[in-house]
């Protein structure tokens, strides 16, 4: 086996690994089950809107608009910031290597777009003049893209093009060509194919005598790796993970402005929420459940399914917080400050109160705006928060006591 591919092998069996390892803990038996009943209910929904579709919505261009965002692909190439030294000598035997990372990066796209195109056709077909060979042009388009738009971005990548104008360039081929085929254009998506093969030729020839822009790989990769940390730590805390900070100055607001309050007692409160509110992941993780609860709680239109994706989103977000502790509190300041460290814990404690009482109100003004009829169920949401903050504060402070120990 080439050792160029061998190398990519280990380093995607051991991102495969660590994936795994995390995932264990994310579709525990509880997560599964709020799984099975979300996609039945989205199922349900989605048969029962096809059967009743509205002839003023065009529903070709929100299916093109769908695929052509899955046709964007990136590269998963899991390069390390040393191979632009150990590997430098070697660049001129690592096209395997990338090709490996492309035919990944195409195979695991390709699977992904099968699935949400065969979820299209009842709803295609349910619409307004469907087309048989439209929509199977369509899909070959989109698959061809897939595998167009991946040789194209790591051509682009050693030409030094910004990532966002290699994905609107894509984005834009394939959405002309798979909404004016599923018009009832089919043949319209031969002269995007050629388009697009004769641009790799092109960028083939402009790029045979360069070399590979190490440094953009790299920080390419990390930002893909990051992303996929981030996702896996909504759920689960994510081990070394880095987090960016960066003030906002209207948020600065909800910081306290109460000199009686800069004291010991309230010191690490303080600085829990100033942490959180500068934070580039916690606050942007908090935001997107909050909206996944309002969008999932619209689409779904039952009121005892949206009411227990409410809670678990409730109880999702109190696990988030419990793992913003962790990241905070562990790091130089709360160690060399002339405090206890007791003080620590009732901070956080404080921080989270605050915090998790304020997204379950949010979230309950959501339920209770789609199902006025049923606003008492919110109150199975703060029920949730409450038990699942004292399990989680409990569970942090023998935590604390086996670490002293």
């Amino acid at each position: 086996m080439n050792k160029a591919v061998q190398l990519f092998n280990q380093r995607r069996a051991k991102n495969h690994k660590e994936v795994a390892y995390y995932s264990k803990f994310i579709f525990n038996g509880h997560f599964v089950v709020f799984l099975s009943i979300a996609f039945g209910a989205l199922m349900l929904q989605y048969s029962q809107m096809v059967k009743n579709l509205s002839p003023h919505i065009n529903y070709h261009l929100i299916i093109a608009v769908t695929l052509a965002m899955l046709t964007i692909t990136n590269i998963r190439t899991f390069v390390r910031p040393a191979d632009q030294i150990f590997l430098l000598n070697f660049e001129q035997h690592m096209n395997a290597y990338f090709k490996s990372a492309m035919i990944r990066s195409a195979l695991i796209r390709i699977v992904i777009f099968a699935i949400v195109a065969a979820l299209f056709i009842p709803l295609y077909f349910n619409a307004v003049d469907p087309s048989v060979r439209g929509f199977i042009c369509a899909i070959i388009l989109g698959l061809l893209m897939i595998i167009i738009g991946i040789w194209i971005r790591f051509f682009m990548m050693k030409l030094d093009i910004a990532q966002h104008l290699i994905s609107l360039l894509i984005f834009l081929m394939a959405l002309s060509g798979i909404y004016t085929s599923l018009e009832g254009l089919p043949m319209t998506i031969f002269p995007i194919i050629i388009f697009g093969f004769g641009l790799i030729y092109l960028l083939i020839k402009n790029t045979q005598y360069r070399t590979v822009n190490w440094h953009a790989m790299i920080d390419y990769e990390e930002r893909l790796a990051h992303q996929q940390n981030k996702t896996i730590n909504m759920f689960t805390d994510v081990k070394g993970m880095k987090d960016t900070v960066k003030r906002r100055r209207v948020l600065d607001v909800l910081l306290t402005k109460n000199k009686t309050k800069y004291n010991q007692q309230h010191m690490f409160e303080f600085l829990f929420v100033r942490n959180f509110l500068r934070s580039s992941d916690a606050l942007w993780i908090i935001i997107r459940l909050i909206l996944i609860a309002a969008v999932v709680m619209w689409i779904v239109n039952q009121e005892i399914i949206a009411m227990i994706i409410g809670a678990f989103l409730v109880y999702a977000i109190v696990l988030q917080t419990s793992q913003f502790y962790k990241q905070q509190a562990f790091q130089l300041w709360p160690q060399v400050w002339p405090v206890p460290e007791s003080l620590v814990l009732i901070g956080f404690k404080q921080f989270m109160r605050k915090l998790v009482c304020l997204t379950t109100m949010i979230i309950a003004v959501i339920y209770i705006i789609f199902y006025p009829a049923h606003f008492y169920y919110v109150a199975v949401f703060f029920l949730l928060m409450l038990w699942t903050m004292r399990n989680v504060t409990e569970k942090i402070e023998k935590r604390m006591k086996l670490l002293k120990d």
